[in-house]
This record gives C-alpha cells, sequence and structure tokens, in this order.
C-alpha cells in the first residue's frame, strides 16, 4: 500500500482519512474530534479501495486507442496522488473519486490524474490543492507552478459514462 495508509491503519483510527495527509503524517486522527464516525468510516473504505485499485493500473494493460506514454503517465500520477496523502486531502475537501481517477470518452473532459501529464514542479510535487471562497460558494482546485508558470484545474462535472479505469 503506501505509508500514509499503513499509518491510518495502525492507529485504527475511526477517523484514518484525516491521517493520512501528507501535512502531518504523525498527528493521529482520534485527536481530530470526528463528529460523524460512520461518514468518516465510509471515506476510510473509501480511499483504501482508491489505493488498491490504483496499485491495479500498474499491471492492467493499456487501454486500445491510448498511446503507452499516456497510460504510463496517468498511472503513474494516480499513484502519486493516492500513495502521497493528496488523494486522502482531496476527498476530505470534497473532491469525488471520479474528479481524482476518473476516464472518459469525452476528450475535453479530465480527471486531476490526466491534467498532470507527468508534470513536476522544481519540489517534485505534481501539483498542490486549493480551495478559493467567492462569496458563499467554494471552488475546489489544483494547481502546477512550474519554471514560473502556473496552470489550474477545476474539477468538472464528470461525463455520464465516466468510469474509475480500475473497474473496467
Amino acid at each position: 500500500m503506501g505509508k500514509w495508509l499503513d499509518l491510518a491503519r495502525e492507529m485504527d483510527c475511526a477517523c484514518a482519512v484525516s491521517a493520512v495527509s501528507a501535512d502531518n503524517p504523525s498527528k493521529c486522527a482520534k485527536s481530530t474530534n470526528c463528529t460523524d464516525q460512520t461518514r468518516s468510516g465510509e471515506r476510510t473504505k473509501e480511499l483504501i479501495a482508491i489505493l488498491d485499485g490504483v496499485d491495479r493500473l500498474k499491471a492492467m494493460p493499456v487501454p486500445r486507442g491510448m498511446p503507452p506514454t499516456v497510460w504510463r503517465n496517468f498511472v503513474t500520477d494516480a499513484r502519486w496522488l493516492a500513495h502521497h496523502g493528496v488523494a486522502a486531502e482531496a476527498l476530505s475537501q470534497g473532491w469525488t473519486p471520479l474528479d481524482l481517477f476518473g476516464i472518459s470518452r469525452d476528450e475535453q473532459w479530465q480527471c486531476l490524474a490526466a491534467w498532470i501529464g507527468g508534470r513536476r514542479d522544481e519540489h517534485a510535487r505534481a501539483c498542490i490543492l486549493l480551495r478559493e471562497v467567492r462569496g458563499d460558494r467554494t471552488l475546489l482546485y489544483a494547481t502546477q507552478s512550474i519554471s514560473g508558470k502556473r496552470r489550474w484545474h477545476y474539477p468538472d462535472p464528470a461525463p455520464d459514462d465516466a468510469v474509475l479505469p480500475w473497474t473496467m
């Protein structure tokens, strides 16, 4: 699995998804005072399923019609998101698994792993998750800053045919 998930399992916390944060892996999620233990347990199960699915991508064949380098970058970026705690943080902020890892025939729509496209900043980060508050709305987005150039990715609603690639 990954060191963040292993740490969460060791702590045996109901709020393990909070423990799977790259910001502070040593902080026990029990101190987060979760009020909705059931929802947190569901998020933990969802995160475990995502990590298992992302790990299965390595063994999957390249989808028909997709260039092998694009698939390799997608798998690498999906694994980076999952194993560096970014996926757990994104899920806790309100991103969906399809926002992070979904694939679709709609070429205009991209999940975060596809948008990253194999690029890393000078600190070897694929992206940084941010929130923007505009009045009563909170917009979630990811950003990259590579060589002084910034790129942004706002999650769009997934098309009807979008699926998680490990479920195909």
